[in-house]
């Protein structure tokens, strides 16, 4: 019988579903009152289908391998952005050459999936659109660069989420206005004065919308990785019910491990519910015996747990890979420590003695190097020590 979580609900199906009408109907409308013969409306067809069937493929392959962390939530947004970009190319199509907003379509699927899956929605959208409109080569260019530039913004400032300089969006506003003069100027031979006042006003508008627009997904998308950590970190969810099937004594380490991480995280503003989570199922290889590490990567990705949560464990214990994240090294030093007071037992009373304890664990993976590649700060780590002598026990 095939496991719950990897099972496609029919909600998701009925997205998808959506997101190939929606592509299907502006295809059409694009192509309305083109005049085109049959056999051109097929290929036309052809050509759409089998984008769609890569389309499905890869979007599938993202959700396997822990891309799409919150599923079905993550398709609802992918459904809308499919909506939205859809009525943007729609909305340039009644607009002049190179006044199209098309780096903001960039910026609406990155903020809901990798950037590898939405540069090839972005380029197919600008050829299909150049395609069917017979829009001359310059505009192609134009907007499959403005494309790009779209989506490398939109990627820094995800994985900077929490940078807010006016600077970045001063940039952006300056590649939307130099992209379509450059062009305009090699499409006709010269720039007029009204067109430079026109892109002007364009990039300005443009700019304020993504600033609000990407924000605003980008919150949603905080929101989800939260609420889908919850559900992870749930007693009832199934994995974690295995794990205590399968051995009650790993899983009680196991929740000390999540609610030792966690706290820990939040002393030095890490992503603590990622720490809950991988603290969690650090050792969930255990289930399929050796070697744990590739047997916990296998577990953690067929029941889709998310991709932060899946490089952890492949850095379980630092054998295979040293940390490479500070929530990394939060969990491996947990770990650690409550693996070896689990194994001292009731001859450790003293806050002391903890203190001791986590200072020689400390030098112990200092020496070798462990966290040179974490990212974690001395003063961090003092920080950890503070929360796990003073706020925590060991014991």
């Amino acid at each position: 019988m095939m496991p719950e979580e990897n099972k496609i609900p029919p909600l998701r199906f009925l997205y998808i579903l959506f997101m190939f009408i929606t592509s299907v109907v502006s295809v059409f409308v694009l192509a309305y009152g083109k005049k085109l013969l049959l056999d051109q409306a097929l290929c036309l067809v052809t050509l759409f289908c089998a984008y769609w069937v890569v389309f499905i493929i890869s979007l599938m392959h993202q959700r396997r391998i822990g891309k799409f962390t919150y599923n079905d939530t993550t398709y609802r947004n992918l459904f809308l952005v499919t909506l939205l970009s859809w009525g943007l190319i729609i909305l340039t199509n009644f607009m002049p050459d190179f006044f199209g907003p098309i780096m903001l379509i960039g910026f609406l699927y990155v903020a809901v999936c990798d950037s590898s899956l939405s540069l090839a929605c972005c380029i197919f959208m600008d050829l299909l659109f150049c395609f069917i409109t017979g829009k001359n080569s310059y505009v192609l260019y134009c907007y499959c660069i403005l494309s790009i530039f779209g989506i490398l913004f939109a990627y820094y400032l995800k994985e900077q989420r929490h940078e807010k300089r006016i600077i970045n969006y001063v940039l952006i506003a300056i590649i939307q206005f130099l992209m379509p003069c450059i062009f305009y100027d090699f499409s006709y031979g010269k720039l007029e004065f009204s067109a430079i006042i026109q892109f002007v006003g364009l990039a300005v508008i443009y700019t304020v919308i993504i600033y609000f627009g990407f924000r605003f997904f980008v919150f949603m998308d905080d929101k989800e990785e939260t609420i889908a950590y919850e559900t992870y970190v749930d007693d009832d969810y199934t994995l974690l019910q295995d794990m205590k099937r399968f051995s009650l004594g790993e899983y009680m380490h196991a929740k000390k491990v999540s609610k030792l991480a966690k706290n820990c995280a939040i002393e030095i503003n890490a992503n603590h519910m990622l720490c809950a989570c991988a603290g969690l199922y650090y050792h969930v290889g255990i289930l399929d015996g050796e070697p744990i590490i590739d047997n916990g990567i296998s577990i953690a990705r067929n029941r889709c747990l998310p991709d932060p949560v899946v490089e952890i464990i492949s850095e379980y214990c630092g054998i295979s890979k040293k940390p490479s994240s500070p929530e990394s090294a939060i969990v491996q030093i947990v770990d650690s420590l409550v693996t070896k007071v689990e194994a001292i037992g009731d001859t450790m009373e003293s806050s002391w003695n903890q203190e001791m304890l986590i200072y020689q664990t400390r030098n112990e993976f200092s020496n070798i190097g462990m966290y040179d590649e974490s990212g974690l700060t001395m003063n961090q780590f003092l920080k950890i020590r503070d929360c796990l002598i003073i706020k925590e026990s060991l014991l």
